[in-house]
């Protein structure tokens, strides 16, 4: 394998993907500095302490690999299937088969996430509440990302994926369910929440990261939902939602987040807030 350095991130690769890693390696960039002007924007930052690493194999035989060689690995921690991520040591190491095809971005961006809300964002040894760590994850993901490398902050993109319709593996980021068609997914919301079927917000609220869903059909359901409820905040019609959310970054950062501490600075009255959020999903289709 090939690494390659950059200011935040270290990118390991096979030596055959040299000149598509060089690329890929700018992107974790463009992908960290969009997180920290979202988050910074809401609460201070904290200083990185040292690079990302990010090990990328294609086909799920060097990920099995790496996964012998760190046992600390811990699967299931607010990543998607074919993603490893351990927090402690700021790595994700990714069964990246087409990874490299623009339009699978995707999935890379939504892990890198994951690891920019530990060294940037929550204070040390707090692991948080699911729904903020994936949900940041999943609207950033979502976001139209252009050739440029800027972000179309506040529109959702179509299913033809980053940049491009297919990936080198003729794929549109596989492994995520609601990445391959991320406004259907929207719908579906909408779907469940009309038949009683979605995920309580309180109970959304109060899941700790740390915990797992009952099944991979209820994670998803909670991603979706988490994504919608950080769009709103930030995007919803009520301008004092984003000066709320930046109050409530301050106690999830600490570990003091979760349904009751929502309720105190973001929308005292959950089930009216509710079917706001289902409202809202009209002006992300």
């Amino acid at each position: 394998m090939e690494s390659f350095s950059t200011r935040h991130f270290r990118l390991h690769l096979l030596a055959a993907q040299r000149d598509e890693g060089a690329e890929v390696a700018k992107d974790l960039e463009a992908f960290r500095s969009h997180y920290a002007a979202l988050m910074g924007s809401l609460v201070p930052l904290h200083e990185q302490e040292r690079r990302l690493e990010v090990f990328t194999f294609d086909g799920p035989e060097g990920l099995k690999t790496v996964m012998a060689d760190f046992p600390e690995l811990v699967r299931g921690t607010g990543v998607f299937p074919g993603e490893a991520q351990a927090r402690a040591p700021g790595m994700v190491a990714v069964d990246a088969t087409g990874l490299l095809g623009p339009s699978d971005l995707a999935g890379l961006f939504h892990g890198v996430i994951h690891l920019c809300h530990d060294a940037l964002f929550y204070d040390p040894e707090v692991a948080g509440s699911w729904w903020l760590r994936e949900g940041i994850a999943v609207y950033l993901m979502q976001t139209p990302y252009a050739a440029d490398r800027t972000l179309n902050v506040g529109q959702v993109r179509t299913n033809a994926g980053y940049i491009s319709d297919t990936s080198k593996g003729g794929r549109v980021a596989e492994t995520l369910p609601f990445a391959a068609e991320p406004k259907k997914s929207l719908g579906t919301a909408v779907n469940a929440y009309e038949k009683g079927r979605h995920i309580p917000l309180a109970t959304l609220l109060d899941h700790d990261a740390t915990s797992r869903w009952d099944d991979l059909d209820q994670r998803d359901q909670a991603a979706i939902q988490s994504w919608i409820l950080i769009h709103f905040l930030l995007h919803g019609p009520e301008e004092a939602l984003r000066s709320r959310m930046a109050r409530y970054l301050e106690l999830e950062r600490q570990g003091q987040g979760g349904a009751e501490a929502f309720r105190r600075v973001v929308s005292g009255d959950l089930s009216r807030l509710e079917p706001l959020l289902y409202r809202h999903v009209k002006q992300m289709r």
